[in-house]
């Protein structure tokens, strides 16, 4: 195993935990032995491990802001060995969750009544890694280019790209594993990302952003989806609307907090919400700071919001490249009005 390989191993994306099936039997604080729409909490699924990726969420615990607010609020982890949150709310096993946009659709398309009341990260985390040999850092560089992805997400990405730019199919699709290392060993041109994730092996190694590799966000290609979607069913919406406000008010107070001192949320991941998951200080730290910038589309009414013109402009013409069709009317799929209101109250 080469040092680069060794360093992949702490800085693996959810993608890949998802696909190897590690991590199983996590025992953590905020699990319980039953859940149920029923109950008088407010359940939340997350769509992943309980690292620094929900610094907002561990910040808002910790602070009280739920309990402020009279929100009893319980929260399921997710993982490799648990149910996506799409699944879980749609068996009542929690109100609301976090999804990416095509899945999310999808379980759309197949009946369930959901809405997007939010989004955690507006501006997409993807990117690709380059190199100055080769660099793809624009969209006129992107034709011809050999790509390095993962799976079967992430050349759907790339496909999506190359419909919105309307580019011809110049490209070469290379599957690879969730180490930079083949694009440094030459195998490709430009290597399917996580912003705050893979170039921190690069620059753990010593390499330089903007010198000896180059980070450009998949949205400066068009492809602006927002990420990490909150949604519920309509029927949560409707008859627990002050719940679901002041958990959104909560997260927003965490978010402040967090922007303030990235450290914080990163212990409070490390030490309590994700201790049994090893996570190393420094990286959920590095990693906290370069999600900062995510969590707010620039010149946007505020954090977590998507705007109609995201909607129609962004989400949908995504879902129609990658053939999706007789796609529900888009006045019925969002609903901002919540997070209005919780910026009203925090005067946002």
């Amino acid at each position: 195993m080469t040092n680069l390989q060794r360093s992949t191993l702490h800085f693996t994306s959810r993608r890949s935990f998802l696909r190897t099936g590690v991590m199983a039997g996590l025992s953590l604080p905020l699990l319980n032995a039953c859940k149920t729409t029923q109950s008088r909490d407010l359940i939340c699924c997350l769509g992943w491990v309980p690292d620094v990726e929900y610094a907002d969420l561990w910040v808002a615990k910790e602070k009280g802001y739920f309990t402020n607010e009279g929100l009893h609020l319980k929260v399921w982890p997710g993982g490799p060995n648990a149910p996506q949150p799409v699944v879980e709310v749609a068996a009542r096993q929690a109100h609301t969750g976090d999804a990416e946009w095509l899945p999310l659709l999808d379980a759309v398309l197949r009946g369930n009544d959901y809405v997007i009341i939010g989004s955690i990260f507006p501006v997409h985390p993807a990117g690709l890694i380059s190199l100055p040999r080769r660099p793809v850092r624009n969209i006129a560089e992107l034709s011809g280019a050999r790509f390095l992805v993962q799976g079967p997400s992430e050349r759907t990405t790339i496909e999506a790209t190359f419909s919105l730019n309307h580019l011809a199919p110049d490209y070469k699709l290379i599957p690879v594993g969730f180490s930079p290392e083949a694009l440094l060993n030459g195998a490709g041109d430009a290597y399917y990302c996580f912003v705050t994730n893979q170039p921190l092996i690069l620059e753990k190694m010593g390499m330089r952003n903007g010198t000896d590799f180059y980070v450009t966000p998949i949205g400066q290609f068009g492809y602006k989806v927002p990420s990490t979607l909150i949604f519920v069913q309509r029927e949560t919406l409707q008859t627990r609307r002050p719940e679901l406000v002041s958990f959104l008010k909560g997260r927003l107070q965490g978010m402040m907090v967090n922007k303030k001192d990235p450290a914080y949320a990163a212990g409070l991941a490390v030490n309590k919400y994700g201790a049994d998951l090893g996570l190393d200080l420094q990286q959920e730290t590095r990693t906290n700071e370069l999600q900062m910038p995510l969590y707010q589309t620039p010149g946007s009414r505020g954090p977590f919001w998507i705007s109609n013109d995201d909607l129609l402009n962004h989400l949908y013409p995504a879902a129609y490249v990658s053939g999706r069709t007789n796609l529900p009317d888009p006045s019925r799929i969002m609903d901002m009005s919540l997070l209005e209101d919780a910026y009203r109250q925090l005067s946002i």
